[in-house]
């Protein structure tokens, strides 16, 4: 991890001498306290009658979804929502994607988990995307039954406020049962970001997380990012080369801003990082 570590910084300094200056910030879109205290009785009346997920415990434990619960399985998202929370209030962000440089890095799952750690935090309002949409995983790890996909909320097909599924009065999914056809074109589109602005005025988010296609197999995210105020990248340990992470850190920042990298499928130890289980 030091030499991962190392060889971004160095990575990272070389790029701002060729460049001149680091990734600019991009301009927020809102308030995170102003949207909180705006929430009225009438936002959540229009959560409250949103549908609810089926919660299947056994499923998510399955696929490793440990966030619902809490303790020492949680401990590692909750971490990262902590620190992500942390950001979103510094810099006012709303939308936050996460991606990865290639498929199977454990990018829904993270994503997943984020979410269902961010439902235990009940002064927060947020929603979670499924945008993958040339290969939709949140569903099934979810253990959702679906009839529709984001591609029909997007075309006007289907009304949002239909498919979406609400877990608790804070925290709402948005996922797909098949693939979407031409997902780059549509997630591109006007019309998305024309969505996603309804979305955060009717329902008072305080943050969306999308779940995104690899930014090295299909052009999805690359004309998606535009429309974010940051994005998480997942890599994964031991198989990820450190080369390929520069160059994924160098595209998503001339995009949008770099949340973090989170190293997903790694092996620690309680040497370096303190042991979960005997403090919970």
């Amino acid at each position: 991890m030091e030499r991962l570590q190392a060889a971004l910084q160095k990575a990272r300094a070389q790029r701002e001498t060729v460049v001149g200056e680091p990734a600019r910030l991009r301009k927020p879109r809102g308030n995170f306290g102003q949207t909180r205290r705006r929430r009225t009785a009438a936002i959540d009346e229009v959560w409250q009658s949103l549908p609810e997920m089926e919660v299947n415990t056994d499923v998510w434990q399955l696929h490793r979804l440990f966030a619902y619960k809490g303790g020492a399985d949680a401990a590692p998202f909750d971490l990262l929502r902590t620190k992500l929370l942390r950001l979103v209030r510094q810099h006012k962000w709303k939308r936050v994607a996460i991606l990865s440089a290639n498929a199977d890095a454990g990018k829904s799952t993270t994503v997943a988990n984020l979410a269902l750690s961010f439902a235990r935090q009940k002064d927060i309002h947020a929603m979670a995307i499924d945008f993958d949409l040339r290969r939709p995983s949140m569903g099934r790890l979810l253990g959702q039954h679906l009839q529709n996909n984001m591609g029909q909320v997007l075309r006007g097909e289907i009304p949002f406020e239909r498919h979406v599924r609400r877990l608790g009065m804070n925290m709402a999914f948005a996922m797909n049962d098949l693939p979407v056809h031409q997902p780059a074109e549509l997630l591109q589109s006007q019309r998305t970001e024309d969505f996603i602005k309804q979305i955060e005025e009717k329902y008072s988010t305080d943050l969306i997380l999308f779940d995104m296609p690899p930014m090295m197999v299909a052009d999805d995210a690359h004309g998606f990012l535009r429309w974010v105020d940051a994005a998480l990248i997942v890599i994964e340990a031991e198989k990820t080369p450190v080369k390929q992470i520069d160059i994924l850190e160098r595209q998503v920042a001339e995009l949008t801003n770099v949340a973090g990298i989170v190293l997903n499928k790694c092996n620690y130890s309680d040497e370096y990082t303190g042991s979960y289980n005997d403090y919970y």
